[in-house]
């Protein structure tokens, strides 16, 4: 049952990871549209999804090395 959920565990941190880069490019799209609070709104907004997900993408990441046992035991940072 650990396995299982190791790997599901790297799935999702997959998924967020391709969340993030998705949410990028949609961010390089708004950026040529012509300035105003929507678009500014919208990049702030944004960025934050996009930290937020690699963020969750990393401790799911871990966890789920952790629990397939592919853990050096030592300090990683």
């Amino acid at each position: 049952m650990q396995k299982i959920m190791g790997i599901v565990f790297l799935v999702l941190s997959a998924i967020c990871v391709i969340a993030a880069v998705l949410t990028a490019i949609n961010l390089g799209f708004i950026m040529t549209r012509p300035d105003s609070i929507s678009v500014a709104n919208a990049f702030v907004g944004q960025f934050v999804v996009i930290v937020g997900a690699l963020v969750l993408g990393r401790i799911l990441y871990r966890a789920g090395r952790g629990r397939l046992g592919g853990s050096t035991g030592g300090s990683d940072n």
